[in-house]
């Protein structure tokens, strides 16, 4: 049984909410990196197939899939460089198939609850990117100069707009042409600012190709930060969100390298009518 965390939370305003889902829906088909399985689902039993009294039925499904497939996390033991993850651990002699990578397993990483920013990267070039974008420092400091900056344990978001080729497996992996996405002067950027997480749109996070992971080995090996890909950034870009509660957890997934999650953007609900208490007599 595992210990508690303890985190030091700064819970937003209790009250009207609304609750942005920043997940990709999952259906046999989506986009998988060429490194990962694809991912597959099946019922397994239909309704009417096993019966109980009264008419009453049950279906049931079995889902295969990678760890990272879908809306997922990178774990820590993602990306090693020679052999060490982060904190200078050595994984090459515990890691097996089957018991997975046990040191700093994905099952280990803390659920990210954090006040969240977006930077939409369309919305600070004012115009769709190409492959030939890196999202760096420039840009985060221009996002930021006239909007509220992350403070240490902070959780940044970055949208490329490459959600919407969502559909298209080959335009969205951009296996063939590249993506846009994090440099690593913008990797720096958010570790200079203290960010416990960062996450975007597209399939790798980094500006792609990048053949060394500059950008994963930054965040994951060098400073323990876990990266967030293939999210869906555009239900809170269409609002213009960008500032909110974030929350996501892993799957406790022992030996795990990184694992799907379902990430949630909580926001006052500033159109809710007022309320008021029902007055009291004597």
């Amino acid at each position: 049984m595992s210990a508690p965390w303890r985190l030091n939370v700064d819970w937003p305003a209790s009250g009207p909410t609304r609750v942005f889902d920043l997940a990709q829906q999952m259906y046999t088909g989506i986009p998988h990196h060429p490194n990962h399985p694809p991912y597959s689902f099946t019922l397994t039993k239909r309704h009417g197939e096993i019966m109980y009294p009264d008419g009453v039925s049950a279906a049931a499904e079995m889902i295969t899939t990678g760890g990272h497939v879908g809306t997922h996390v990178d774990g820590l033991a993602h990306v090693s460089r020679l052999g060490k993850v982060y904190g200078g651990v050595d994984v090459t002699a515990s890691q097996s198939y089957a018991g997975g990578v046990p040191d700093v397993s994905v099952h280990e990483l803390p659920p990210m609850l954090a006040p969240g920013h977006l930077v939409d990267a369309t919305v600070a070039l004012g115009r769709p990117l190409t492959p030939a974008d890196g999202v760096g420092a420039e840009l985060f400091e221009r996002w930021f100069a006239d909007r509220p900056r992350p403070r240490p344990g902070a959780v940044v978001l970055v949208r490329t707009g490459w959600d919407e080729k969502w559909t298209d497996n080959a335009a969205y992996l951009g296996v063939a042409t590249g993506a846009p996405g994090v440099d690593v002067s913008g990797a720096r950027w958010l570790t200079d600012h203290g960010v416990v997480a960062a996450g975007a749109d597209t399939i790798a996070f980094e500006h792609m190709p990048s053949p060394a992971l500059a950008v994963h080995c930054h965040l994951l090996v060098d400073h323990g930060v876990p990266i967030m890909e293939a999210m869906n950034l555009a239900p809170l870009a269409a609002e213009e969100v960008w500032d909110f509660f974030f929350i996501a957890a892993p799957l406790s997934i022992r030996g795990g390298t990184g694992s799907p999650i379902r990430p949630l953007a909580v926001v006052p609900d500033t159109t809710a009518p007022e309320t008021t208490a029902p007055e009291t007599t004597a």
